[in-house]
C-alpha cells in the first residue's frame, strides 16, 4: 500500500501536475495496488502550494530548472517575474564562468607564447602575433567579467527572497 497523501504532498512539492498520478498507478499495477486517487490530490495540493511560492520560482530560475504550469493562474504573474530574476541571475553566472574559462585559457596560451613555446604556429612571426592578438582579448574579458560580476552583485542586493 502507501501513503497516498503523503505521496501525493512530495509530488506537489516536486511541482507534478495530476498527470504524475498514471506513472504511480502503472508502477502499482504490477503489485496489485490501486492508488488512492482523492488522498493523493489532497497531499498534492499541499505540496503545490509549497512548490507555488515566489522564493521557490526563484530558486527554480537560479538553478535553470523548468517552472511547471501547475499553479493557479492568479498567481503567475508574481511567479513568473521571480523565475524571470532567478534565471537572469543563472544565465550571468553561467556567462561569467564561461568567460572565467576563456580567460584562464588564453593567460595560459599567453604565457606560453611569451616563454618563447611557439604552441601549434609554424613560425616564431605567427606565434608573435597570435601574441599581440591575445592582449585585447584578456582585457575585454576582463571588462565582461568585472560587469558581469557587478549584475550580479545588483542582483543579488535587490533580491527579495
Amino acid at each position: 500500500m502507501g501513503n497516498w497523501q503523503a505521496i501525493g504532498y512530495n509530488d506537489g512539492v516536486a511541482g507534478y501536475s495530476s498527470e504524475r498520478l498514471a506513472s504511480h498507478t502503472k508502477a502499482c499495477a504490477k503489485a496489485n495496488v490501486s492508488p488512492d486517487y482523492q488522498a493523493w490530490e489532497r497531499g498534492r495540493q499541499q505540496g503545490l502550494k509549497q512548490y507555488c511560492t515566489p522564493s521557490n520560482a526563484y530558486a527554480l530560475g537560479r538553478r535553470g530548472q523548468q517552472l511547471n504550469s501547475v499553479c493557479p493562474s492568479a498567481m503567475l504573474p508574481e511567479l513568473r517575474s521571480s523565475y524571470t530574476q532567478g534565471y537572469n541571475y543563472y544565465k550571468l553566472q553561467a556567462q561569467l564562468q564561461e568567460d572565467q574559462q576563456q580567460l584562464q585559457s588564453y593567460l595560459t596560451e599567453y604565457d606560453k607564447l611569451r616563454e618563447g613555446e611557439q604552441l601549434d604556429f609554424k613560425t616564431e612571426k605567427e606565434a608573435r602575433a597570435r601574441l599581440l592578438s591575445l592582449q585585447p582579448k584578456i582585457r575585454s574579458l576582463r571588462r565582461d567579467i568585472n560587469n558581469t560580476e557587478a549584475q550580479l552583485d545588483s542582483l543579488n542586493q535587490q533580491l527579495k527572497y
